[in-house]
């Protein structure tokens, strides 16, 4: 019975953990929203999977050789090593993802930037995400995902946009589509537009907006 409710409590204080640090996460962040892996190049994508299998093949030598290192290093120096070891994979896919965006910019200078709204309402998060442009999936090619929206080329496209809600307090965290609606529009070189839902209307309305910084 006790542990039963050691169970439970411990249980109520995580979900509460999750609960406050994504609600702090939305109330303060400066970006709600990170790049995707979806419009990442193939050579990206390859640096990625490297990247990650150098991550675990390391862990795996540091766990395989764990008796052997104890003999030479103190169990501090072996924390540090794993954290050093994970400090390096994120700056190898920051700088993945920072290099294959200049890849990008460079090979379509005519670009706009969207900016995909996305908010938290108490046990969801709520949002709006691309799934196709010009009937390509997730606009790869055509767009490129990064912070809180992409770029897109210039010139008339056909984006597949989709409102969602993720329920990350769910047993089973699925995202959920309320609706998606696709449409046709010319957007300028140069130029950002703010996305908005209309819900009532199950459709979105494209806005350039001349006070964002373009370049962030």
């Amino acid at each position: 019975m006790k542990s039963l409710i050691v169970s439970t409590v411990f249980l109520l204080g995580l979900l509460g953990l999750i609960y406050t640090v994504n609600y702090l996460y939305y109330r303060f962040s400066p970006v709600h929203s990170f790049p995707s892996v979806t419009t990442l190049s193939a050579r990206a994508l390859l640096g990625m999977f490297i990247s990650g299998v150098g991550y675990f093949g390391t862990l795996f030598c540091l766990v395989s050789f764990d008796s052997e290192l104890r003999l030479n290093h103190s169990v501090s120096l072996q924390i540090y090593l794993c954290i050093g070891v994970f400090l390096l994979l994120i700056a190898a896919i920051v700088g993945i993802f920072r290099y294959d965006k200049g890849v990008w910019l460079r090979r379509n200078p005519n670009h706009s930037r969207l900016f995909l709204p996305s908010w938290n309402e108490g046990s969801k998060n709520m949002g709006v995400s691309i799934s196709k442009v010009d009937d390509i999936n997730y606009g790869r090619g055509v767009s490129f995902s990064w912070f809180d929206g992409r770029f897109i080329t210039a010139g008339r496209h056909s984006v597949a946009f989709e409102y969602y809600e993720y329920n990350f307090m769910a047993h089973r965290s699925i995202r959920k589509i309320i609706y998606k609606k696709e449409m046709s529009f010319n957007f300028k070189a140069g130029a950002v537009y703010v996305i908005k839902i209309i819900p009532e209307r199950q459709t979105f309305q494209i806005t350039q907006d001349t006070t964002v910084n373009f370049g962030l």
